[in-house]
């Protein structure tokens, strides 16, 4: 394995206590590349939020070695790219930078949850085998350690350190001015671009934990001002945040959440609120109220509704066809601009050659009306899909 385990958490961005860490579990491995059940085992004897969140959760030396030597029979797989890690540990060290930015700190807290992965939350290629679990994430599932309990558990520890007691109006402010582009940055962040995070934003950032955990426990009065704060054009980025951070939605806040998605004009902005709420609450469930938006809502929502739908699959070929059907509908029998320039964006995703005759037969309606239309985006999408469409389906009669 590779000699200075602290050098490469400073390489990898992790920082002075996550490098403890893995100098740590290096020292205790009996294998020839780290493991993921040698991380588990340097995270439960940590001094710091990990060891912490590990210990209200009853995790001990003594209660996940068993587990671990079960499991040893079957060793974790080398990582091809990283010969002195087990294939595992590699895939947890990548979302370990995705947690410690999303927690705005550099900790071990961040590796505790990369370890037990949202496996609902990755994205999966075609092609690409989803990673497996390693012995750490696998002690986690065989004891009951759910995510949202882990996760817990770390805000609460890193809490204690970076307490935060103020009121949500203070909150807001100050992680709107602090943050660049609505995000926290971190020591990591502020390296790869080159610049020096100032103490005051690093300090602000640290107090995030603290602020989701105060989200968690909310008053209906807290609800309120959170509901609110989802319908102002700059209050929202600090509530989604905290939705994120936490992976849970009272609610009270589902439909205020889905209106910033709505209501949000950038076609690539409005995916963090459509995912934050896929996390809490589910993708069926998501989808089923921006398409119910689609259909019934006004002119703003609808535009809305068919943005936000590009950040959420449906989850079955039926509700796929739904969609079609209500944005071929909506380009032909809408008359108001942002409503059509939607529908047809999203048209030109769409798989035609999985479709009914029906359903196609509509889409040269479309084709027809667009390519006569007097605005440019209309008629550039409709080239696009009449190209896109003839290579992929033999039918005669579609408009040139």
């Amino acid at each position: 394995m590779t000699s200075d385990w602290s050098a490469y958490a400073q390489e990898q961005g992790f920082g002075r206590e996550l490098g403890e860490v893995l100098v740590r579990a290096a020292r205790a491995s009996r294998g020839p590349y780290l493991t993921t059940g040698d991380l588990l085992q340097s995270l439960v004897r940590d001094t710091g939020p990990a060891g912490m969140a590990c210990t209200a959760l009853g995790l001990g030396p003594g209660r996940i070695e068993r587990p671990l030597e079960e499991l040893a029979v079957s060793p974790e797989p080398p990582a091809a790219q990283a010969p002195a890690l087990s294939a595992p540990a590699s895939e947890v060290f990548f979302h370990t930078q995705d947690e410690s930015d999303m927690l705005g700190l550099q900790t071990s807290g961040a590796l505790l949850l990369a370890l037990r992965l949202d496996r609902r939350g990755l994205p999966t290629a075609p092609g690409v085998a989803p990673a497996s679990p390693g012995h750490g994430e696998l002690v986690l599932e065989m004891l009951g350690i759910e995510r949202p309990g882990l996760r817990r558990a770390v805000l609460e520890a890193v809490a204690q350190t970076h307490p935060d007691t103020r009121g949500w109006d203070a909150r807001c402010e100050a992680y709107l001015r602090l943050s660049r582009f609505h995000l926290a940055c971190t020591d990591a962040q502020g390296r790869r671009h080159g610049q020096e995070i100032p103490a005051p934003v690093r300090e602000e950032a640290a107090c995030l934990p603290a602020m989701a955990l105060h989200y968690l426990q909310a008053s209906p009065e807290d609800l309120r001002w959170l509901s609110h704060a989802l319908y102002d054009g700059q209050k929202k980025w600090f509530v989604v945040r905290l939705v994120r951070m936490t992976e849970s939605l009272p609610p009270a806040l589902l439909e205020p959440l889905l209106c910033a998605a709505l209501f949000e004009q950038d076609a690539n902005r409005n995916r963090h609120f459509v995912e934050a709420a896929v996390r809490a609450v589910g993708n069926a469930s998501v989808f089923e109220r921006l398409l119910g938006y689609m259909r019934l809502g006004d002119e703003a929502e609808k535009a809305g509704a068919m943005r936000a739908l590009y950040w959420c699959s449906p989850p079955d070929a039926a509700a796929g066809r739904e969609v079609a059907r209500g944005l071929l509908d909506a380009f032909l029998r809408e008359t108001d601009l942002d409503v059509r320039r939607s529908a047809i964006s999203n048209l030109a995703g769409i798989a035609w050659s999985t479709l009914d005759a029906g359903l196609q037969g509509q889409m040269r309606e479309v084709l027809k009306a667009a390519a006569s239309h007097p605005d440019v985006y209309i008629r550039h999408r409709a080239d696009f899909i009449r190209s896109e469409a003839q290579g992929a389906l033999p039918i005669k009669g579609w408009p040139r």
